[in-house]
């Protein structure tokens, strides 16, 4: 009795033994599979829509800044420092946008390999630089307050807006996500190929759609737009600088006011995810509508459960702008 007893237990044993030998490597498996998955960290929207999409399911890619933040005013605390120093990859915006960035080069680890996406895209100056240039004559209206244009540097930092750029992006991050995961190059060169082939229907999109409009100016209350303006060939201006924290006075106000009359502008855009009490005050006072336009510097937690992407708002922008210019 007591050895058939023990013959039981001794199958049960085996059979228990048996069970953990046949979950337990799986387990292992998933866990090494998320280990191994690299970190990639961005800072602005369009790095992690641009790095979402060439990266696919072979990365883990996480964006710095907090959905419908304004990415101007943001500063990593010490665990997000943290996360950025355990990272395989850090890619940021650079061109003066990101300041804390900058200053974070000694700081992080050599582990981290550091991009700045502004050295790989053609970026252009300022616009007070524009002013002194007499080439520019376009923007002879623009009614920047210059003293307090130091805030970002020489060049603008919203080079995403020319779809030019957001291609170069993504043939950059191919080749950084290339070299830091080699085993998995063609699917990322696949990827890059497919998303890029999407960006080249937008930017026929908006060439064929901006072609002949009535009305080829663009006002808004924040200098976001400088490489959406520049590369559809629309004259730019802007009530403030290209911070987003500058209040423009009432004499530069007024100002903006007597240009929308003078124009005939039926509309005024401002930049969504900060205040537009200076857009509402010129619509208010010339006549216009207020309508917002997505600058992509990042996005809200409505726009991310409705699944909005960088393509999708830019159509939604272009139809604004057609709507505003009286486009054919």
């Amino acid at each position: 009795m007591d050895m058939k007893r023990l013959s039981i237990f001794g199958i049960i044993i085996v059979a228990v033994i048996a069970g953990l030998a046949f979950f337990a490597p799986q387990a292992d498996k998933k866990e090494t599979a998320a280990e191994a998955k690299p970190i990639v960290l961005v800072s602005t929207f369009s790095l992690y829509e641009a790095a979402r999409a060439v990266a696919g399911d072979a990365l883990d890619v996480r964006s710095i800044v907090p959905l419908g933040s304004d990415a101007h005013m943001f500063s990593p605390n010490p665990a997000q420092v943290a996360e950025i120093s355990g990272a395989g990859l850090f890619v940021y915006n650079g061109a003066g946008f990101e300041i804390w960035a900058e200053a974070l080069q000694n700081t992080i680890p050599s582990s981290t390999k550091i991009v700045d996406m502004s050295q790989y895209v053609a970026l252009q100056k300022n616009e007070e630089e524009h002013h002194d240039e007499h080439a520019h004559k376009e923007h002879e209206h623009d009614v920047h307050e210059h003293e307090e244009h130091d805030h970002h540097g020489a060049y603008d930092p919203h080079y995403w807006l020319d779809i030019d750029n957001m291609i170069k992006m993504s043939q950059t991050l191919d080749a950084e996500f290339s070299k830091l995961v080699p085993a998995k190059a063609e699917q990322f060169h696949k990827n890059a190929f497919a998303y890029i082939a999407e960006l080249q229907k937008l930017k026929t999109e908006y060439a064929t759609g901006l072609a002949e409009c009535k009305n080829r100016t663009l006002i808004s209350n924040h200098d976001a737009f400088g490489y959406l303006t520049h590369a559809n060939k629309l004259e730019n201006i802007s009530v403030i600088g290209l911070s987003s924290d500058e209040q423009p006075s009432a004499q530069t106000v007024a100002r903006v006011v007597e240009v929308v009359k003078e124009h005939g502008m039926k509309t005024i855009f401002f930049e969504e995810l900060i205040n537009d009490n200076v857009a509402q005050t010129i619509a208010k006072e010339s006549g216009a509508k207020a309508v917002p336009l997505q600058p992509l510097e990042n996005i809200s937690e409505d726009e991310l459960k409705s699944q909005e992407t960088y393509l999708s708002i830019m159509r939604q922008n272009l139809h604004k702008l057609r709507d505003a210019m009286e486009c054919r």
